[in-house]
């Protein structure tokens, strides 16, 4: 099979399309994919700002114009406490997984996902905050979900013991499909834990 010549690849539909596409097409947008694709870690707004000198308003608005990009994509903006990051979309982790050679996680038990659930309608809470909605000890719980990732330490309080503080991370949006905490539904606090199964989505 011989290989394409120079001519023959000008003609190919997709070298045009780049050959076309402008060089300031989608502005700050461009810019803002950039720094999410370079990243290690989620970037916050201001810190976008400070990299690309522009305001907090003008970079949410390329935010939500690469939210709607991605809206369909294989990879998808997730933002996760006024931090965002480019990852790849929930529905598509079982062939991620394939790719790199990953078990598929067993789902996390009944208590582990009511200790999250608290966790993530809080915001934030400590083993005994916890415990107290729970009525059980927690210890095996929070160690499940801080080796998967689902929780991490976001700091102590300043209290007698100085007792650890607990917030959800971006990798529990996501393994449960969702792009931000706001898309957790609305549930009815005052029920006994038994009694629900903190709103989160089956998975």
């Amino acid at each position: 099979m011989g290989m394409a010549t120079d001519n023959e690849a000008g003609t190919n539909p997709d070298f045009e399309s780049l050959a076309e596409c402008p060089k300031g097409d989608f502005g700050l947008a461009r810019t803002v994919e950039a720094l999410l694709f370079v990243a290690d870690r989620a970037l916050s707004a201001t810190e976008i700002g400070s990299v690309t000198g522009a305001s907090e308003p003008e970079v949410r608005k390329a935010l939500s114009e690469l939210t709607e990009h991605y809206r369909t994509r294989g990879v998808i903006l997730l933002e996760h406490r006024n931090a965002f990051r480019l990852v790849s979309a929930p529905d598509l982790a079982d062939h991620c997984r394939r790719l790199l050679g990953l078990d598929q996680r067993r789902q996390p038990s009944r208590a582990a996902l009511e200790t999250l659930g608290i966790v993530a309608y809080r915001g934030r809470a400590t083993r005994a905050e916890i415990e107290r909605v729970r009525g059980v000890d927690s210890d095996s719980a929070l160690a499940t979900l801080l080796s998967r990732n689902l929780i991490r330490e976001a700091g102590r309080l300043d209290a007698p013991g100085r007792p650890a503080v607990f917030t959800t991370t971006d990798t529990f949006l996501a393994y449960f499909g969702l792009t931000s905490l706001d898309d957790l539904p609305e549930i009815d606090l005052g029920l006994a834990p038994g009694d629900q199964n903190w709103g989160l989505p089956k998975v």
